[in-house]
């Protein structure tokens, strides 16, 4: 538990030093854009490739990785029942509300959050597959659908997680080990030494650009303080950060459970379904000109408090 607490108050001070660094202007607004596209062209990849090089492939296919996968998508279901019949918002709205409430920051902050409290980067990958494939083009062609653009565009979004360098990193990685090739044999290891220089840029980089975005957010919010949030997204406001913070780790303790894990095994669904809404909601909801405060204040509330709840799962579950 010590380690855990140590980890993330490093965590904390390498986003904050971001944060000061965005808000006294020694690095220009949008900074952040720089260093998160550096590490998901370069550092995200390198790392996930080498990592699942030479990884346990069981720990990726696994009772946790399966409960992770079934948590997120009852999440993100659920929380799609409340946005549309309960607060009745209309369906493409109801979807960023959604996701929201459901959808993880498993890049950013979910590999350096299961180094910290698995050890382990691997039972990410599912999850990062599970995005990717499954849940991006699958909103996106409903929001296609729903807000009648339609036709090459359209065509271009649903198939860009194929391009994205994060699935070509994970699939290359698996493949290495399927195949049973070390990247250190290859080519008298050279490459193994630029991927693993590349990959230890990974953590660092999403902290940096975390804390720089934390400080662009505060620039940019136009909905004064917290406590005084009003409109109609107020409500669907606190029902996302409330399902993403509480909700959505008890459906992966209680999926967890039915399937039987328990002890440190159940910390890896639950430690996912922790972490903090993804910054690509606020992406797709500008990008489909749908719920864009709703999407923005949800990534920064739930990236704020997340904390609290993995240290109480790593209490409880460690």
């Amino acid at each position: 538990m010590l380690r855990i607490i140590s980890g993330l108050a490093i965590f904390a001070v390498v986003i904050t030093i971001g944060w000061v660094l965005g808000r006294t202007g020694a690095l220009p607004p949008r900074s952040d854009r720089v260093l998160t596209r550096l590490a998901f062209f370069a550092a995200t990849p390198a790392l996930m490739l080498t990592t699942l090089a030479g990884a346990d492939l069981d720990a990726v296919v696994s009772a946790r990785a399966l409960a992770a996968i079934i948590a997120e998508l009852l999440t993100i279901a659920g929380a799609w029942a409340v946005h549309r019949w309960v607060l009745g918002r209309n369906p493409a709205d109801a979807l960023i509300g959604a996701l929201a409430s459901g959808y993880v920051n498993a890049a950013n902050l979910g590999i350096p959050v299961a180094l910290l409290v698995v050890g382990d980067v691997t039972p990410i990958a599912p999850i990062l597959l599970l995005q990717l494939i499954v849940l991006t083009p699958g909103s996106f062609a409903i929001l296609d659908v729903i807000t009648g653009k339609s036709g090459r565009t359209a065509l271009r979004r649903a198939t860009a997680p194929l391009r994205n360098p994060l699935l070509i990193g994970v699939v290359t990685g698996t493949v290495l080990n399927l195949a049973g090739w070390e990247p250190a044999g290859i080519a008298g290891g050279s490459p193994a030494e630029v991927l693993g220089m590349l990959g230890r840029m990974a953590v660092p980089l999403m902290m940096l650009s975390l804390g720089l975005s934390l400080a662009d957010s505060q620039r940019e919010r136009r909905m004064g303080p917290l406590g005084r949030v009003t409109g109609p997204a107020g409500p669907a406001l606190w029902c996302a950060v409330g399902w993403k913070l509480l909700v959505a780790p008890l459906l992966a303790l209680a999926v967890g459970g039915l399937m039987g894990l328990r002890g440190q095994v159940l910390l890896v669904p639950v430690t996912t379904a922790c972490l903090p809404t993804a910054q690509n909601i606020f992406m797709y909801a500008s990008r489909y000109e749908r719920a864009t405060d709703l999407a923005r204040d949800t990534v920064l509330l739930t990236t704020a408090g997340f904390a609290p709840v993995v240290l109480l799962a790593a209490s409880i579950l460690g």
